[in-house]
């Protein structure tokens, strides 16, 4: 089960809020410092390198992968000894998962399952707070399962909320105590990391009642990272399976993402944005991607995203649209000049509205480009210039 996070569609395009995706191995360890008791693992990258495991077979080989569905997908193997392990390492290591790259493997023992569970919190923004989401079931399609439990978490946290999950999960006794205490546990890394998701998908209990994580996963908004230092660095090892322009956009704080029509889109707010893509398609043109330059961009960093946009070679124009507010229109005019200068076959369609438009409208008609006000004009113009050079008809399928 994976949070839902808030998002709009604008034809059959979803825009989710940005975040940053944890491997099982860092969610594991988050989870370590937290006090939450973990298997012992090792991770590799080599099948050579599981002659360095020390704890014994039969072990357990699991793909690190940003995606789920490993497990149906093959994904986790276990080995009885070390040349069945090499063997098993080699394959699962060229694995890829709903476009999701093996980044390496985390080995474990192989333990014994005597009960597992499904615990995670996360955030209900309908609600407007966090949540405990648990099953007394754990594993593989836990969203289909009928005994799900949801629980507010108040603010300030009560260690009698976790008492309580564990009691409406048919714990009592020791057992009860255990599972209560992982959920406080596994709440305050949610709240002391700026969390969007934290999740033990299964939580494992053993014969002897040991409580501990056998699988985790964390996912940390973006937004929270300037303030969350222990993830400093961590985005870009985390990009394996974007385009190379998506990449060059996370890390300097752009969002993009690539669609297939030939217009790119460059707006500021994410819902100007996805309007302007609503609107492309409505005059008959097809976007070629949706990026979001932000509130207060600046020079350095619009032409940053202009530069981003034209290098997509599909993209036959270019479609900016800002709304002046924080983003001041003359900063955008500076790059808009910049970029046409080095660029002067690139057919560029500008709307600006708003701070200090006027001093860009003067800027842009130095450089010989025109400022097109209003948001219908500059739509239809960049779709009706899309049509004259398009590859294939509006609306084919490639």
């Amino acid at each position: 089960m994976s949070s839902v996070a808030a998002s709009t569609a604008v034809n059959g395009f979803t825009q989710e809020d940005r975040t940053l995706d944890l491997y099982e191995y860092e969610a594991k360890k988050i989870f370590s410092e937290g006090g939450i008791t973990v298997p012992p693992s090792h991770r590799i990258t080599k099948p050579e390198e599981l002659a360095k495991v020390h704890f014994g077979f039969p072990v357990t080989l699991k793909v690190q992968v940003l995606s789920g569905g490993r497990g149906k997908a093959g994904g986790i193997q276990f080995a009885n000894n070390l040349k069945e392990g090499k063997e098993k390492a080699a394959e699962l290591l060229k694995m890829v998962i709903k476009g999701s790259k093996t980044e390496s493997l985390l080995v474990e023992p192989k333990l014994n399952i005597h009960r597992e569970l499904y615990l995670a919190v996360t955030l209900d923004r309908e609600r407007g707070c966090p949540i405990f989401i648990a099953s007394a079931e754990g594993g593989i399609e836990i969203e289909s399962s009928d005994k799900v439990i949801t629980m507010p978490i108040p603010n300030p946290y009560h260690p009698y909320v976790g008492r309580e999950l564990a009691r409406q999960l048919g714990f009592k006794g020791n057992l009860l105590v255990k599972v209560a205490d992982v959920a406080t546990k596994l709440y305050k890394i949610f709240e002391s990391k700026d969390l969007d998701l934290a999740e033990i998908n299964p939580l494992l209990v053993t014969e002897g009642e040991e409580v501990l994580a056998l699988d985790g996963k964390i996912t940390v908004n973006d937004d929270s990272i300037g303030r969350q230092r222990y993830f400093d660095g961590w985005q870009e090892r985390h990009l394996l399976d974007v385009s190379e322009r998506e990449r060059r956009c996370k890390m300097i704080g752009l969002n993009l993402v690539e669609l297939d029509g030939n217009i790119g889109i460059l707006c500021n707010g994410a819902g100007l944005t996805m309007a302007t893509m609503d609107m492309v398609k409505k005059f008959g043109g097809e976007p070629g991607n949706f990026l979001d330059v932000g509130g207060g961009s600046d020079t350095e960093k619009t032409l940053e995203a202009l530069e981003i946009v034209n290098s997509n070679p599909d993209c036959d124009v270019m479609l900016l649209n800002i709304l002046g507010g924080i983003t001041a229109c003359d900063e955008v005019a500076k790059a808009l000049v910049s970029f046409i200068k080095k660029y002067p076959e690139r057919t560029l369609v500008v709307r600006l509205r708003g701070n200090n438009q006027e001093l860009a409208e003067k800027i842009l008609a130095e450089s010989g480009l025109k400022l097109i006000p209003d948001i219908e004009t500059a739509v239809k113009a960049a779709v009706e210039a899309a049509n004259k050079v398009s590859k294939k008809p509006v609306g084919a399928k490639a």
